[in-house]
């Protein structure tokens, strides 16, 4: 809190959570709701989910595809069909799932190798390197790359406190602490 006989530049900003992106957050409440359909052993359809929250039915069908192939989910075709989740909700924690949702997924039947493909997953052929690099080559003072170098650490540390924190609750521990549903009154 500033002294009240100082003056200061930067005003006092009200904490605001940052959204997660959509990929995210679809994710996290589509293994929610696996993780509470899990006891039954019944899949859930994606339609179910995308509709309980809003959700697009393809993009969230596109991202419980992607936690197929990491293993997390199993699919059931058929009529009955639908999703379930392999991992039990004690043992999976937000942070892996969120990981599982932001990293890449290796291609499928390729013969690329690792680094090209995680070099194409940053942009067009390393789109947002080559522009890092120009930005680099630009900047003229050592100073000035001093400071470059400086708020990468910050944002590489913010992102693993992040990582940290996200890998400690687990989907256990939201079901636990899930708001009771509200009473229907309906006349």
């Amino acid at each position: 809190m500033p002294s009240t006989n100082t003056k200061t530049i930067i005003p006092d900003w009200p904490i605001a959570a940052t959204r997660p992106s959509a990929r995210i957050e679809g994710a996290a409440l589509a293994v929610y709701e696996l993780a509470l359909e899990r006891p039954t052993g019944r899949p859930t359809a994606a339609r179910q989910i995308a509709e309980k929250y809003g959700l697009s039915e393809r993009f969230l069908t596109q991202i419980l595809q992607r936690l197929r192939r990491r293993g997390i989910v199993e699919t059931t075709r058929g009529a009955f069909g639908g999703f379930r989740l392999l991992i039990d909700p004690a043992e999976l924690t937000l942070g892996f799932v969120l990981t599982a949702v932001e990293t890449p997924a290796p291609p499928a039947n390729s013969t690329e190798s690792d680094a090209k493909a995680s070099k194409k997953a940053f942009g067009k052929d390393g789109e947002t390197d080559k522009r890092r690099k120009t930005v680099s080559a630009n900047v003229e003072s050592a100073a000035a790359q001093a400071t470059r170098l400086l708020f990468d650490r910050v944002w590489t540390d913010a992102e693993a406190k992040r990582q940290e924190f996200l890998n400690e609750i687990r989907f256990s521990d939201l079901i636990a602490a899930r708001p009771s549903e509200p009473a229907n009154f309906a006349i």
